[in-house]
């Protein structure tokens, strides 16, 4: 009996339907199993039927009608379709997930929620209407906490702030006592020796550069007082901006005029910068004020009656600018000053020719003045002394009047000796001691100013860092205050877009194997972080998603068509298009079958249909192939001899095996390429088979 697809698949499914319930239930699963087993495709899907056929006959018993022997088909010639066979389940190309976006490792619980099958209108999209409630009294109380926290990392802000500002001012104060000590030792040093000695000295201690170095130095080290985004747009301070010194204290008016004298009539550029910033007041990082400080009074404050009424501000918190530590410092006393300091000798400076006017010049002066005149006195008295003594030689003076004058005489020699050492001793000793002295008070004032230097830097890090670290805490907390604000909004979810609601996640697979924990969504329930709660897909464009067993994936590629039918409307008769095939196998699957490698592929289905809806069982037939002008034979025909695949030709009753080479395949017929001409008859079990069947029968 020769049988074609049709009057093959009517004989089989009869025999089927003539079987007990429990057989018929054994002969799908074995089926099944032979689909899904981890094989080639030829023995896949030829095993599978060859199993279904032997269980077939085996289980039939002595049921039979005598037809074992004569099942047969003719093999054909014409165009053969190759398809893939696979059932799936309706889902929408394009949905929208709503998810919880309240924080929090408990989850909140869902206080009302539309009906699953609800579809949104335009109307209730206009509207607002509401979809999802979530509780918030846990966040309303933590509000009232963080509006508290706010408060409290203000105060400590504004105080921080004033503590820098003062902070800044006290350096202020005490670099400028510093520099004027520093310039007072100076003066003294000028006043000893003269302004161009000082100077050639100094210039050849190189005291000036290394004084220039520390101050670089301590620029370099200062970072900017106000943060950079302040609340209020602040005009940049420039040299030429005015700025207005009566309007300061008398103390600062004091020390800033100072400071102008010293810089040719103008401050430095940055601390004209400072003042000005200062002056200018103002709050971080959009940090803000009470009451009349507030730079922006649109900007709302914690004392609002209810910040969530207001639009959410987007609070960043941006980097925080650090300024590298000066490594190296150049102090005063390091070895190459010294190596200079060591070789300097003030006594050639001990010449009343070279020194200028000064107290060194003064002294030289009145000490040279004195020997001078004890000079002269010694002359005079050695003149007087000689007329003394030719008149005690003529008897007009006595011996004692004689001795009296030598005394004299005596006395102008020892206080010319007097001078004399007097003089030698300031040059050797008291000069260049007077003069070292000099050079170390100045020197120690220098040390003093570039100390002064240093720890203006160390104080002011120090208080920056408590001024930085209240700032960005009050940001913070800021920022903090503003989220809660969000969460609150986000636990009233509002209709955004018309469609359908569905429960739970798009993703199937995800519904099916979600934590253990987490519950159904209904009213009551508790809902996590970024869980999906609804799904409202997109009806117009609707698709099937199936699974594609390995042996067949590479076969199937974006692009080809496929006809689609619907288990709930089995009359119906649908197109599609393949959109995506999975690169990777599905995890989910492997994880509940190891051996079970099946790649998720989408459909997409021609058309707009109402009556389609998310979740519906489909069978999809994707035409991966169409061969022109083949010969084809049922996938039963084939089997295996040794190595070889074989069919077994009808020969006048007797079977007759022949080698074939086989080619492409689908569900229900493989090409044969060669060893086989259509017309010939194949029996679709092979003789051995057909015989124990019968026997067994």
């Amino acid at each position: 009996m020769s049988l074609d697809k049709e009057q093959l698949q009517n004989q089989l499914g009869g025999l089927l339907a003539r079987l007990p319930e429990p057989v018929q239930k054994r002969i799908a699963e074995a089926s099944d199993w032979y689909r899904g087993a981890d094989k080639p495709v030829q023995y896949g899907v030829l095993g599978g039927a060859v199993v279904v056929v032997l269980l077939l006959f085996t289980l039939v018993g002595g049921s039979g009608d005598g037809d074992v022997e004569s099942l047969s088909f003719v093999a054909r010639r014409g165009d053969l379709d190759i398809t893939v066979l696979e059932g799936g389940s309706l889902e929408a190309l394009q949905s929208q997930e709503i998810r919880s976006e309240v924080k929090g490792r408990e989850g909140v619980k869902i206080l009302s929620i539309v009906e699953e099958g609800y579809r949104i209108t335009p109307e209730d999209v206009a509207a607002g209407k509401i979809i999802v409630e979530l509780d918030t009294d846990a966040l309303i109380d933590e509000r009232l906490n963080q509006e508290i926290a706010v408060e409290t990392a203000e105060a400590s802000y504004i105080e921080q702030k004033a503590q820098y500002e003062i902070q800044l001012n006290q350096n202020l104060t005490e670099l400028n006592d510093a520099r004027q000590t520093m310039r007072f030792a100076r003066l003294d040093f000028e006043k000893f020796l003269g302004a161009n000695i000082v100077s050639e000295i100094i210039g050849e201690l190189d005291i000036e550069r290394r004084l220039a170095e520390a101050e670089a130095a301590q620029q370099r080290s200062q970072q900017t007082p106000l943060p950079v985004t302040p609340l209020a747009q602040e005009a940049p301070a420039s040299a030429d901006t005015e700025l207005d010194i009566d309007s300061l204290p008398p103390q600062v008016q004091e020390r800033v005029r100072s400071m102008m004298a010293e810089n040719n009539g103008v401050l430095p550029p940055e601390m004209l910068e400072r003042m000005q910033r200062f002056a200018q007041g103002g709050f971080p990082q959009g940090g803000f004020n009470r009451g009349a400080r507030n730079p922006d009074p649109d900007l709302p404050t914690t004392e609002d009656a209810d910040l969530a009424a207001n639009e959410p501000q987007t609070l960043t918190l941006e980097p925080m600018q650090t300024t590298p530590i000066e490594e190296s410092v150049s102090l005063l006393m390091d070895d190459s000053y010294m190596a200079v300091r060591n070789t300097l000798d003030f006594t050639q400076y001990a010449d009343i020719n070279k020194l200028e006017d000064g107290e060194a010049k003064q002294q030289l002066r009145a000490l040279l003045d004195e020997l001078q005149v004890a000079q002269e006195e010694y002359l005079l008295a050695q003149d007087r002394i000689e007329g003394q003594r030719r008149l005690a030689d003529r008897g007009f003076i006595t011996p004692t009047e004689l001795e009296a004058e030598e005394l004299n005489m005596n006395k102008s020699f020892n206080k010319q000796q007097e001078k004399e050492t007097a003089l030698a001793l300031y040059i050797q000793y008291t000069f260049p001691k007077d003069a070292e002295q000099k050079l170390s008070d100045y020197e120690n004032a220098v040390m003093g100013f570039q100390r002064q230097l240093i720890d203006n830097i160390a104080e002011e890090a120090q208080q920056r860092a408590r001024y930085r670290s209240a700032e960005r805490k009050f940001n913070l907390e800021r920022v903090k205050l503003v989220d809660v604000n969000e969460q609150i909004e986000a636990a009233t979810i509002r209709a955004l877009r018309p469609g359908l609601v569905v429960y739970g996640a798009s993703d199937q697979n995800s519904q099916r194997f979600r934590r253990g924990s987490e519950e159904a969504i209904a009213e009551g329930a508790t809902v996590r972080e970024r869980q999906a709660i609804l799904t409202i897909p997109d009806m117009r464009e609707m698709a099937v998603k199936v699974n594609i067993h390995e042996s067949a994936v590479q076969r199937v590629a974006v692009g080809q068509t496929a006809r689609v039918a619907i288990d709930a409307f089995p009359d119906a008769r649908l197109t599609g298009v393949v959109t995506k095939v999975a690169v990777v196998a599905d995890s989910a699957n492997s994880f509940m079958n190891p051996d079970l490698k099946v790649y998720p592929t989408t459909i997409k289905i021609d058309g707009e249909y109402d009556w389609l809806r998310p979740g519906m069982s489909a069978e999809v037939e994707i035409l991966v192939d169409r061969l022109q002008d083949v010969v084809y034979v049922p996938l039963q025909a084939v089997s295996y001899f040794d190595d070889k695949r074989v069919v077994y030709v009808n020969r006048g009753g007797q079977p007759e095996m022949r080698e074939v080479e086989i080619g492409t395949f689908s569900d229900s017929f493989i090409e044969i390429r060669s060893g086989l001409q259509d017309g010939e008859e194949v029996l679709l079990l092979a003789p051995q088979q057909q015989s124990n069947t019968v026997a067994a029968n």
